[in-house]
């Protein structure tokens, strides 16, 4: 090649192979060098590419057996081109052999991967005409002295320069790491970040930059096709520290890793895959709670897999109608080990990712099986269809329900042991044009924390609360939707009141949490044993508290209404959509306002939102129209909160749930309205002039202090 085209614009590199796959750790390496000249990279296969136009050719050897063919080639590159210098590329793994037997190779420099990026740069720079790299030594060899090969002796320096080039760290942080290394025996970026030097998100960006890649983020985490993931296993993703993210096509694999420049890995995975792999950076804390996570559920998918299998063996009976099914076939199916690992699967990995509920819903051609976290639904599996009868069999048993039964919905609970750890699941069976659907809501006693202190209440609304649940009688009704949270406002009520002076009885349909030191009655309506048969005999149990699970009727309402008339104090729920709103609905059912407005003390409305993930939370600038809509001033409120996603909430910005009160108190005023029949809107403009809290207000508050997002809050609470 002459010398114009070396002081050309741009320094033209071909980069030569048999396979695609071969070129990212070279086509990485050669992107880290400095030529002072923009680059023109071309890409190609060896074995036709014989007319490249370059500055330089590099030629990858990737199988040492292959070495005629692949001299053969280098040498009609040589004749047929301008005649350009040829690095030949060989593996480590050939160099014994290369230097054993001196096998002659028809190119002009030998290097072994993986190679210091130094020494590669070294040997660029000098057949280009423009100097060693960092001072290095002659470490370039010619096809006749293959000992001369260069020198793999690992470097800490390399990474530590590329940070001081980049403008991120200064040569004394640097030298500061390098001394802290040589007592830790960290990685050079590992060390910066230890000295708190840089966060592990500047090196990776950093490195990013350096490499010409990407850095995975939490969403490619979140949405990583388990079908995928398997196709590494898992002890060689925790040893590589890597995780496959995603599947271009039928031949490319994007693998999220801590070094993209792990030579080895890349040829373990290509080997193992047969496809190309596609490195891109990702934090090694992502990625290990990734592999945690990803394993787990295939580990769950390979055992219902194997169910699959058994089940075409063993049970027998699903294939047939289900009318076909015995009352013992359907108890043998619930018995067989592979269903009872199953259900135990389904039961642990819902607990493990904190789920309210489980779904498992029959389809016409798919079972499936959804969890509810943090009051949104997830696929979490699809179990072979033929197990269905035998899922629904288990659970039956384990519920004490009727096996035979399956025309009519069954209700029936379990109680599970995990360790130390108690969890007590109530079950619904509904009958569907598919088969029997089965719902099991978990009530862990673990994060069920029964004290007021828990609830989110802030502090003016936790004052009232305690003050009205205090009084030696009256009514305090909790209201909102299901799955509200109503129980568990009430259980802290309890618990806050709860003492050896006190006789508290609760009539519930089911008991959800077990309470020591209070006697709960449990509603059974096909034994007669109902809200009003239970609470006409409670009163003659000589009760000081007395707790109904819901007020439905005016039978109900009646009698709860009267026991807080004559000394006892009644906690109860009732469905509306706002406090205000309860009134009317206690008059809907009949209760006249005279007793309404002298028994009531505490109207609690509630709702459920989701809070901002602690790890991943930012600050951003809202829209002034939003800020007006909300009633707030644009110019005092100039940042909100909201996640960014991370790995940890699997890429959604929230964890947990946090709960919104609305404390209507029955004050004198609120009394006397209630004696005129007032309407809802004239309670609710009362309320709000004696400083009463609505939903949307108490969720702004929540949203302002960077606890949740305002589209959290617009989305649970509308304005009257």
């Amino acid at each position: 090649m002459g010398n114009n085209d070396k002081t050309s614009e741009a320094f033209r590199l071909a980069l030569l192979g048999y396979s695609r796959k071969d070129f990212d750790y070279i086509t990485r390496l050669v992107n880290l060098i400095d030529l002072g000249k923009p680059l023109k990279l071309s890409v190609g296969d060896l074995s036709k590419m014989h007319n490249v136009q370059c500055d330089i050719a590099i030629a990858i050897l990737d199988n040492i057996s292959n070495l005629d063919t692949y001299n053969n080639h280098v040498t009609l590159v040589k004749q047929k081109s301008s005649n350009p210098p040829i690095i030949c590329a060989a593996r480590e793994a050939d160099r014994s052999i290369l230097e054993s037997y001196r096998i002659g190779v028809k190119a002009d420099h030998i290097i072994f991967m993986p190679i210091q990026l130094e020494r590669f740069a070294t040997v660029i720079h000098r057949l280009l005409g423009i100097g060693a790299a960092n001072g290095g030594s002659n470490d370039t060899a010619s096809p006749s002295a293959p000992r001369n090969v260069l020198s793999l002796a690992p470097s800490p320096i390399r990474l530590g320069e590329l940070f001081v080039k980049s403008g991120l760290i200064s040569k004394e942080d640097l030298d500061k790491a390098l001394d802290h290394q040589k007592t830790t025996r960290l990685h050079i970026g590992d060390a910066l970040i230890d000295l708190g030097i840089i966060t592990e998100d500047q090196k990776l960006k950093c490195l990013a930059e350096q490499l010409k890649t990407t850095v995975a983020v939490p969403k490619q985490y979140a949405s990583i096709d388990l079908n995928v993931a398997a196709l590494i296993p898992e002890h060689t993703a925790r040893r590589f520290n890597c995780i496959a993210i995603e599947k271009r096509g039928n031949n490319e694999l994007v693998v999220a890793a801590t070094d993209v420049l792990d030579l080895n890995m890349l040829d373990t995975l290509r080997d193992m895959t047969d496809m190309r792999i596609t490195a891109i950076l990702g934090k090694k804390e992502d990625i290990a709670t990734s592999v945690d996570r990803c394993y787990r559920d295939i580990s769950s998918h390979k055992d219902a897999s194997r169910l699959a299998e058994n089940m075409d063996e063993h049970v027998e009976y699903v294939k047939h109608k289900e009318k076909e099914t015995g009352d013992e076939e359907s108890a043998a199916a619930g018995a067989e080990l592979g269903i009872i690992k199953l259900v135990n699967i389904l039961i642990t990995n819902a607990i493990r990712d904190h789920a309210s509920d489980i779904h498992i819903e029959p389809m016409e051609n798919e079972l499936l099986v959804r969890y509810r976290v943090d009051g949104d639904m997830r696929k979490a599996m699809s179990p072979p269809k033929n197990s269905h009868h035998a899922i629904i069999a288990r659970i039956k048993i384990l519920s004490d329900l009727n096996i035979a039964e399956r025309r009519l919905p069954q209700d029936g609970r379990m109680a599970i042991k995990i360790g130390q750890r108690e969890v007590d699941i109530r079950v619904s069976i509904l009958p569907t044009i598919f088969g029997e659907k089965a719902v099991l809501r978990i009530l862990d006693k673990k994060t069920f924390e029964k004290n007021t202190a828990s609830l989110g209440l802030t502090p003016y609304d936790e004052r009232i609360f305690r003050s009205q649940i205090a009084k030696p009688y009256g009514l305090v009704i909790v209201t909102g939707p299901t799955g509200s949270g109503k129980s568990t406002t009430l259980y802290s009520a309890l618990q806050a009141v709860k003492n050896v002076a006190r006789n508290i009885i609760t009539v519930e349909d089911p008991v959800e949490f077990q309470m020591d030191g209070i006697n709960q009655v449990n509603v059974n309506t096909k034994t007669g044993l109902t809200f009003g048969a239970a609470l006409r005999s409670i009163l003659r149990q000589d009760p000081d508290i007395v707790l109904i699970g819901e007020i439905r009727d005016s039978e109900t309402a009646d009698i709860a209404i009267k026991m807080a008339l004559t000394g006892h104090l009644v906690f109860s729920t009732l469905h509306t959509n706002d406090a205000a709103s309860t009134i009317a609905r206690f008059t809907d059912i009949g209760v006249p306002p005279l007793l309404l407005s002298s028994s009531l003390n505490l109207i609690v409305a509630q709702r459920l939102i989701r809070k901002i993930c602690p790890k991943c939370k930012i600050e951003y600038k809202p829209a002034p129209e939003l800020i007006q809509s909300l009633g707030l001033d644009p110019e005092q409120v100039t940042q909100l909160y909201k996640g960014n996603g991370c790995v940890t909430c699997n890429g959604t910005g929230f964890e947990g749930r946090t709960a919104i009160f609305e404390m209507l108190q029955i004050t004198k005023n609120i009394r006397k309205l209630i004696l005129k029949n007032a309407s809802t809107l004239e309670i609710q403009e009362a309320a709000a002039a004696e400083n009463m809290k609505t939903l949307r207000q108490t969720g702004i508050e929540l949203a302002l202090n960077g606890t949740t997002t305002i589209e959290q809050v617009l989305a649970a609470t509308i304005e009257i």
